[in-house]
């Protein structure tokens, strides 16, 4: 499985009502997606900041997620509304017992 963490700080307060906006057309075709278990959106409640944390069943799948026209258009309604790049981790994860 394939986790996926982006941070996104927005400009100010009507920015990020604007990024959450945005996100709700991304999160909701992105969940529908063949190849993605999870797919959602988070505020910092400290410094206001957003993070998205996704779940994949592959690489591969996700490289298809990222040419998607939602995931595009998404990129594209947030220019400017961000103070800076989006900052994204991707991690290869496995269930495990503990």
């Amino acid at each position: 499985m394939i986790m996926v963490l982006a941070k996104a700080i927005p400009n100010d307060d009507s920015a990020k009502e604007k990024v959450i906006e945005f996100a709700q057309d991304l999160i909701a075709k992105s969940k529908a997606e063949d190849g993605n278990v999870d797919y959602n959106l988070f505020e910092n409640t400290g410094d206001g900041s957003l993070m998205f944390v996704e779940q994949w069943e592959s690489k591969e799948i996700l490289g298809a997620h990222l040419q998607t026209e939602h995931f595009l258009n998404f990129g594209a309604n947030i220019d400017g509304l961000l103070a800076d790049e989006l900052e994204i981790n991707v991690f290869d994860a496995e269930p495990t017992d503990l």
